[in-house]
This record gives structure tokens, C-alpha cells and sequence, in this order.
């Protein structure tokens, strides 16, 4: 499985489910989109990779739930967040596709399967809907 840093113009993407807790009315992302689930194990957020698949594609993926949508971000962007103390958070784009995945990825806190509050409160103001400009 590849783990290879990604480039900061590399544009990575998320689907976002279309009801609460997760879109907020009328047209917001949630920061519930950016956190980690403990209970799988995660190292990571998965994101896709624009340059690998199409929002479309993103979409079709098992577990989609009818009427979502795709957010995307700067991977470059990604690296730059900060806290609300201004202090980085340390955030890495990491590829980790495989034959069964292509185009995933994960941004990644320092430690491994950790984001902080600060983290998912960043990455919902830089991801916006693929519809919207990044």
C-alpha cells in the first residue's frame, strides 16, 4: 500500500452526507465531517484524490447515503490550518490507495489516530462544496 506525502496543489475531496449533524442549513459543512471514528481504528480522515477519481465516482462508493454531496480542499490548504491560538496543527495528506481504492487518501494529525477539536473545527472552514469555489 503506497504512503506517499501528497503535493499542496493536489485537491482532495470528502462526501458529506445531506442531513444533520453533518450539513448544517442552508449550505454548511459540519465540522462532525472531520472527525475520527475510535472505534475503526482510523489513522487517518479518508479523503479522495480529484486527480485519481471523479466526484461521481466519489459518490458511488458503498455506504454512500442517497442526496450526499462532495466537499473539497487544497491539500496545500490542509498543511496551513491553525488553531483557534494560531498555532499549526501539524495536519499531513498522506496517499494510502490500493488496487481496491484508488484515490483514497487521509490527512493525518501528528499522532496517528488523533485529530484534535481544533483540527475538525479547521477543516470545516477550508473544505467547500465541490459546487462552490476552492
Amino acid at each position: 500500500m503506497c504512503q506517499q506525502p501528497l503535493s499542496d496543489d493536489e485537491v482532495v475531496c470528502r462526501r458529506i452526507p445531506p442531513n444533520e449533524p453533518w450539513f448544517e442549513p442552508p449550505d454548511q459543512v459540519s465540522s462532525a465531517n472531520f472527525k475520527l471514528d475510535a472505534r475503526t481504528g482510523e489513522r487517518g480522515l479518508s479523503v479522495y484524490r480529484l486527480s485519481v477519481v471523479s466526484a461521481q465516482q466519489v459518490l458511488e462508493k458503498p455506504g454512500a447515503i442517497p442526496g450526499s454531496m462532495v466537499a473539497a480542499a487544497r491539500v496545500g490548504d490542509i498543511r496551513k490550518l491553525v488553531s483557534g491560538a494560531e498555532n499549526s496543527l501539524h495536519l499531513e495528506v498522506v496517499a494510502v490507495d490500493d488496487e481496491n481504492d484508488p484515490g483514497h487518501a487521509e490527512i493525518r494529525g501528528p499522532q496517528p489516530g488523533v485529530l484534535a477539536p481544533a483540527a475538525s473545527k479547521a477543516l470545516k472552514k477550508v473544505f467547500k462544496r465541490l459546487s462552490d469555489s476552492i
